[in-house]
């Protein structure tokens, strides 16, 4: 491995990381605002930097790329549905059942359902996305449902994240479809305004404002806006830019292990062996749909190949 793409892995790794710690700061925030309040203030903060990087970026031109109709489609869509994601991620993550590591490896399921998604569109699911499906579907079994009596149930922070999975899969089909049609940060900065407007809209109408509240959460609002929204974004564009896809699918995985490390670092989070269990099946099932299995193959043959030597 060259030291470009190197780089370019550590960079995504750091990215990973700083969403992983992500969970534990909405965890935090939750303790004071509802989820559309804290949600709303987040992603204004994070599209306050992110224009502030796209003014140094494109210095004079910054305004060009909000100009197109392709623009407006993928940040209304794009926004749309970070909007649902992050409304239920943050609403299941209040639950003390659910916390900061069990809504990390929940939410990693939108990596095998992005390709579910593609049997409605024409696409054939191959064996090894249905293995990578089937594991991580027996590892959210372990995680997340419990025996009561003869009943087996899930809880419902669980089940809103899960259902969160859904909408941050269509979210991945949406930027895939106009990634290329529009500038990355116009893309970001319009999908962040949209979310953060419908996030106020809803809170205005639903949740109390209370500014004792919001100096409680400005910290957690503050890591997520600028860390998680602003610089890791802008990570994520340079990162990519140099690594390999399969790398970087591995290395996204990574966000819901730091998630469970960062409960149990800084929240003292605990998971049962069977919780553990079921993580380390969703953690292979995302691995499994992601990497080539001709990657596979070249990586044993080059093993062998090392050891005859």
């Amino acid at each position: 491995m060259n030291k470009h793409k190197l780089n370019s892995n550590f960079l995504l790794l750091f990215t990973s990381i700083i969403w992983g710690f992500g969970f534990v700061a909405q965890e935090k925030g939750a303790q004071f605002l509802g989820p559309n309040m804290f949600n709303g203030a987040r992603y204004s903060i994070g599209a306050i930097c992110l224009f502030a990087i796209l003014i140094i970026y494109h210095r004079c031109r910054f305004l060009d790329g909000f100009r197109s109709r392709d623009w407006v489609k993928s940040s209304l869509s794009a926004g749309g549905f970070l909007f649902l994601g992050s409304l239920l991620q943050q609403a299941g993550i209040t639950d003390e059942e659910t916390g900061a590591g069990k809504a990390g490896f929940i939410t990693g399921l939108y990596v095998v359902i992005v390709p579910l998604f593609g049997l409605f569109v024409g696409r054939r699911a191959s064996f090894q996305t249905w293995g990578g499906v089937g594991l991580a579907t027996v590892g959210l079994w372990l995680l997340s449902f419990k025996q009561a009596g003869t009943k087996w149930s899930i809880g419902e922070g669980d089940l809103l994240v899960f259902f969160g999975a859904f909408c941050w899969a269509g979210h991945v089909l949406v930027i895939d479809r106009y990634t290329n049609r529009v500038s990355s940060l116009h893309l970001a900065i319009g999908q962040v305004v949209v979310c953060a407007l419908l996030s106020w809209l809803v809170a205005f109408f639903k949740e109390p404002i209370n500014m004792v509240a919001f100096k409680g959460a400005f910290f957690p609002a503050l890591y997520l806006g600028v860390m998680s929204i602003a610089l890791a974004f802008t990570l994520q564009i340079i990162g990519q830019k140099g690594a390999d896809p399969t790398h970087a699918s591995i290395i996204f995985a990574m966000e819901a292990v730091v998630g469970v490390f960062a409960g149990w670092l800084i929240l003292s989070e605990q998971l049962s062996v069977r919780e553990l269990i079921g993580c380390l099946m969703m953690f292979c099932g995302m691995l499994v749909s992601q990497v080539p299995i001709r990657y596979i193959r070249l990586g044993l043959t080059s093993e062998n190949n090392v050891s005859k030597k």
